[in-house]
């Protein structure tokens, strides 16, 4: 089976799986339904990209399917430090997310018509009160949160699949040297990185789906195997290309 059905496959089943559950409307079935179709969503966009050799933009779309694997692995993980469930790691999540919109609404303040202004003070005030009224503390930075998973997430999977593609969200004159080649006395200009490999992008891409298939699946009780096996399987296929 191709690489792009594998993992469509995976994401359908896991969904279709979850969804015949007996479930709740509990605020982890809810991150957990929310999650899954939008990292499936980036997935697909990343492999459309990839074999339409569309790299950047590919790269660009990895690291923000990496940030989302990563919190969301984070939200899951319960045998944290703290040994807080995932109810208190969602509301931590939600915390941050509010000080983050307050952050970005009063930066847009001074930019602002006085109606425009009244409208954002209204809804800083709502984030500020719904700050309050979170108990637990805030789930913060990305990296510094990392500091409560294993080891691995933050020693080799932050580096590989989140810091890794900074370039191609913040592009800057490092960036621009790759993309002038020379060719005899005549300067060629490209907007992409013709180096990178593109099956080693497809291997960043398919890790955190897997990532976040495995824990969904975890959570669920849902049988891991044959997840796990395709995906060594598709790492092992890729390595030979790279």
């Amino acid at each position: 089976m191709e690489m792009d059905q594998t993992i469509n496959k995976w994401f359908e089943e896991t969904a279709d799986s979850i969804n015949a559950k007996d479930n709740t409307n509990s605020s982890v079935d809810a991150l957990c339904f929310s999650v899954v179709p939008l990292a499936h969503n980036y997935c697909d966009a990343v492999l459309i990209l990839l074999n339409n050799n569309k790299k950047l933009p590919a790269m660009a779309l990895l690291r923000v399917l990496s940030e989302l694997s990563l919190r969301f692995l984070w939200c899951l993980y319960e045998d944290n430090p703290a040994k807080e469930s995932i109810d208190v790691r969602i509301e931590r999540w939600k915390k941050h997310t509010f000080e983050e919109g307050v952050k970005r609404l009063k930066k847009l303040l001074p930019c602002a018509n006085p109606e425009e202004s009244q409208h954002l003070n209204d809804q800083i005030a709502f984030l500020e009160e719904e700050i309050k009224a979170i108990e637990p503390k805030s789930m913060g930075p990305l990296y510094n949160s990392l500091n409560e998973l294993p080891e691995l997430y933050k020693e080799k999977l932050y580096p590989l699949l989140y810091s890794n593609f900074n370039f191609a969200i913040h592009p800057d004159l490092k960036l621009f040297t790759y993309l002038i080649k020379r060719a005899g006395n005549k300067r060629i200009f490209s907007g992409d990185i013709d180096e990178v490999e593109t099956d080693l992008l497809k291997k960043h891409c398919v890790t955190p789906a897997f990532c976040i298939l495995s824990f969904v699946r975890s959570h669920y009780n849902l049988d891991c195997e044959g997840l796990k096996s395709e995906y060594y399987e598709i790492q092992q296929e890729l390595s030979k290309g790279t």
